[in-house]
């Protein structure tokens, strides 16, 4: 260990120098040493309020709601199609999602749907494993994940924040807005509220490289044939066509989550318009 002099008669740095040095973080400055990933939201009033500018593509974006159907998914539209445009060849994978998206609604918004894949999964062990494994197989230009209310644990938080991290792969985690009193990894963390079809409130409750507590309101898109709305079990049986099989990536054995049980349904450019 050093031997400390209490007598020595070497001048210690006074505050303002150390101010100075640059070496004293502020909590109210942002940090300017690493400029992360991001994604264009497509709306200019919330760049305004993410330190990035964007969505973070090294990190998860948990939003939290107290119902499906808010506008969720119209919010992030104009950055999926952005991400689309930039790599066609990537996939989209959407877990465990509380109803069938509206195909025709998502190619209205200029989304290839013939890239995009649904999980439908049985259990929350099961959701946690294909998308940490799809986060992973780094062939992914996004993964969306539902775990409703469920209480998600650190460890398993810290865990598909750092397989985000590793591949910078869009990771959106949809939550019961009740769990935004727990702590979580996520890099980001949104509380979705709305007054209408057309209207919503985003509160930011934390984000990278600063303080949260933004808010603001976004008036989105008109809301197309209620596509949100189908629950999966009201689908006539006819939709229920030969399901791809998963990228080979997304078969492989994890060390300590067991291989999931996956219903892969077909992409949903097969599936018939329900009217």
């Amino acid at each position: 260990m050093p031997n400390h002099d209490a007598n020595s008669t070497e001048p210690k740095p006074s505050l303002n120098a150390i101010q100075r040095s640059g070496k004293l973080w502020r909590g109210t400055r942002t940090t300017k040493t690493r400029r992360a990933a991001t994604l264009d939201t497509g709306f200019t009033a919330l760049n305004q309020q993410l330190h990035g500018q964007g969505w973070p593509t090294d990190s998860i974006t948990e939003l939290g709601l107290a119902e499906a159907g808010l506008g969720e998914l119209r919010l992030l539209m104009p950055a999926l199609r952005a991400l689309q445009q930039r790599d066609p060849q990537q996939n989209i994978i959407w877990i465990a999602p509380p109803f069938l998206p509206f195909a025709p609604a998502l190619e209205k918004a200029q989304i290839n749907v013939n890239k995009l894949t649904i999980l439908q999964l049985n259990n929350i062990a099961d959701i946690l494993w294909s998308a940490e494994q799809s986060l992973l197989a780094d062939c992914c230009a996004a993964v969306f994940c539902w775990t409703g209310n469920y209480n998600l644990s650190t460890r398993e938080l810290r865990r598909l924040q750092l397989a985000a991290e590793k591949t910078n792969t869009w990771h959106v985690l949809f939550r019961h807005s009740d769990c935004l009193k727990q702590s979580s990894a996520a890099g980001l963390r949104v509380h979705l509220q709305s007054d209408s079809f057309s209207r919503l409130k985003l509160h930011i409750l934390k984000q990278p490289s600063g303080w949260g507590g933004q808010q603001c309101t976004l008036s989105l898109p008109p809301h197309y044939e209620n596509w949100q709305r189908l629950p999966a079990h009201l689908l006539p049986q006819k939709n229920a066509v030969q399901a791809p099989r998963l990228p080979a990536q997304l078969e492989t054995q994890h060390q300590s989550w067991q291989q999931a049980s996956v219903t892969v349904l077909a992409s949903l450019s097969a599936l018939p318009n329900v009217q």
